[in-house]
């Protein structure tokens, strides 16, 4: 009973240092004006490209909302200059501002240190899309109101149905899962958020481009694999209602991988200092 007990009072102890990082790195996130204008920012091009696709919407059928505003550059303009924005600090601020050694040597282990950091950054990411679940509701209000005192049957075109949000915002999830995991890793390699920064963005546009490669070359014997690593691909399957089971297999062991590689470069600083 009393190794039980021990047992128990390590895994709390262990989870409880682990909250308390995450809780200091979310801060880092809503306490400075960067994260609320990157918020503001993202919150701005979300409209914008809303109020593009609404245009389209009127003239086209048989896709949701969510579908159109996924399935559009301008979208993956601003998407993938996200996590590089989010990941840039985690560890090259602390490298610059002199508190990374401080933390390496304190009594916490390196896994702690890197799931803080990570869910952290992941939880902010998550919260930059939150505002777009208000569409459906705002959406919803607004043909109730527009029926009831004008008489006006809504367009069925641009309704919003809660349903097809659904997929989208699980392969949102999903892709920033492993992309949060790529940006932590580059800022672990670099002391400078600028070099880190451009580094996760090289590798995510390298990335976004791995599925293009059939599109460009067209088909050939490695295709099915360069289709299975498609962002765009997977992004229009989710938002057009299929729910495929190997996006979750592919980014969460690539999220698991990454993280993996950042504990390594991390312990090998610990060590080495």
């Amino acid at each position: 009973m009393e190794n039980k007990n021990d047992s128990i009072e390590r895994t709390t102890s262990y989870f409880a240092t682990l909250w308390t990082i995450f809780c200091k790195e979310f801060r880092g996130y809503l306490g400075v004006p960067f994260g609320w204008v990157l918020l503001g920012c993202t919150m701005a091009l979300q409209g914008f490209i809303l109020q593009a696709v609404l245009q389209i919407m009127t003239h086209a059928t048989g896709n949701g909302v969510m579908y159109h505003m996924l399935d559009n550059m301008n979208f993956w303009f601003y998407f993938i200059f996200i996590f590089p924005l989010i990941t840039m600090r985690c560890f090259a601020e602390e490298e610059r501002q002199g508190t990374l050694e401080g933390l390496l040597t304190a009594p916490v282990t390196t896994t702690q240190i890197v799931l803080g950091k990570y869910f952290a950054a992941y939880s902010f990411y998550l919260l930059l899309w939150l505002p777009m679940l208000l569409y459906p509701l705002v959406s919803r209000i607004g043909n109730y109101y527009t029926e009831i005192r004008y008489g006006i049957q809504p367009d069925s075109a641009i309704t919003y149905m809660l349903a097809d949000w659904v997929g989208p915002y699980l392969i949102l999830a999903l892709s920033g899962a492993f992309f949060i995991a790529l940006g932590i890793l580059c800022s672990a390699l670099s002391r400078s958020q600028i070099i880190a920064a451009i580094l996760s963005t090289c590798l995510m546009i390298m990335y976004y481009f791995m599925g293009r490669v059939t599109e460009l070359w067209g088909e050939f014997p490695a295709a099915p694999i360069f289709h299975y690593l498609s962002s765009t691909e997977q992004i229009k399957s989710f938002a057009s209602g299929v729910i495929d089971t190997r996006p979750f297999v592919l980014y969460i062991s690539l999220a698991i991988f990454t993280l993996a590689l950042t504990k390594r470069l991390v312990d090998y600083r610990r060590w080495t200092r």
